[in-house]
């Protein structure tokens, strides 16, 4: 049977590890647990599970403290886990069965990352990461911020997932300001990291910067094509947020320069098209959204709504305000079969009986 090493870099994750490491203590042959700079319990709460729990100063540099906890290991495998993941029930029987069936000539592991969850706990945002990594293949991490492995030899996707559980909101600068410090000490940025560089700055409302950023990284003409999808997409976000709807409607567009239309896009351009009040271009772009294939092994974020749910109420909406009220009903049936227990969707449905009860 294959044997993992866990690692994990941990800081003041007092509130969450114990959850983390009780999830997969039963899969572990071992855990490593790699502090950087606690000042709370986690030590102590690490040492229910584990003894081999190693001190590393904190160098704003995730991809260093990652592989000093990869140097750690002994096992087949290494697993890397953060401290507010989770492995849930019916995904431990899964990784269990994958542990005790896994060929000795894989080399990476591809499992899912569930990090956005509704209220039923059904994932509604997932992507694949590289999760199972065979030790004497060395891989190494890269990236500061951002950190991962790019993939080689025998990789296997796996259904399994790991569930992405925030209790506390971490540090929301702590990323942008270690871009920041390292362009202060004349870091050259790789494309990915220009990428995320910009992402950050979108996510703290500077908009101009992460529009010359998410350009800068376009124009290396170096990015991977997901990347490049979405910096695309975030393009139009900012121009959107700056009140340009115009140019957020034409980097929308400018995605399907690098492949075909992907659902989250369309549903961008559909929201769009519909707050102008354009509601056929807008049910046009929604009815695209539902005809796309998803590919969840392609690398990018996956936003699994945008398949079915959203399209499918949204336009539910344009029908209804564009008066064509049996064809409304027909796209919030649909809504149903993707979330029969929306509250949205049931307000919808004891709406539209009303509504054609009386046209009758």
């Amino acid at each position: 049977m294959t044997t993992i090493s866990v690692c994990m870099i941990v800081k003041n994750e007092e509130d969450v590890l114990d959850r983390a490491l009780s999830s997969i203590q039963e899969i572990a042959d071992e855990i490593i647990v790699v502090d950087t700079g606690s000042t709370d319990h986690t030590k102590q709460i690490a040492k229910k599970y584990t003894d081999q729990i190693y001190d590393f100063v904190w160098c704003n540099d995730f991809s260093k403290a990652r592989n000093y906890s990869f140097s750690k290991a002994t096992k087949d495998y290494c697993m890397w886990l953060d401290a507010d993941d989770v492995i849930l029930d019916k995904d431990r029987e899964g990784l269990l069965e994958l542990k005790k069936n896994l060929s000795e000539d894989v080399s990476v592991v591809m499992m899912r990352y569930n990090t956005g969850f509704d209220k039923e706990g059904k994932p509604t945002f997932t992507y694949y990461r590289e999760r199972l990594l065979r030790r004497c293949d060395n891989f190494r991490w890269g990236g500061f911020v951002h950190e991962a492995i790019s993939p080689r030899g025998k990789i296997i996707y796996s259904d399994v997932a790991i569930s992405h559980k925030k209790i506390k909101q971490s540090n929301p600068k702590r990323n942008l300001q270690i871009f920041r410090s390292k362009l202060k000490e004349g870091a050259v940025f790789t494309p990915r990291e220009i990428f995320y560089y910009a992402r950050e700055l979108y996510y703290h409302r500077q908009y101009d910067e992460a529009i010359t950023e998410f350009k800068h990284f376009l124009n290396t003409k170096k990015g991977w094509i997901e990347n490049n999808i979405s910096a695309c997409q975030f393009l139009g976000y900012c121009y959107y947020q700056l009140g340009n709807m115009q140019e957020a409607i034409t980097w929308l567009l400018n995605s399907m320069r690098y492949d075909l239309p992907r659902a989250e896009v369309c549903c961008d351009l559909g929201k769009y098209f519909f707050e102008m009040r354009s509601y056929e271009q807008a049910i046009y772009w929604y009815a695209v959204a539902m005809s796309c294939k998803r590919d969840d092994t392609s690398g990018a974020f996956v936003l699994p709504d945008c398949y079915d749910y959203i399209p499918s109420i949204q336009i539910c909406l344009c029908y209804d305000t564009l008066g064509d009220y049996e064809t409304a009903n027909f796209y919030n049936e649909l809504a149903g079969q993707a979330k029969p227990d929306n509250p949205a969707y049931l307000q919808n449905k004891r709406y539209f009986e009303r509504r054609l009860k009386n046209k009758e």
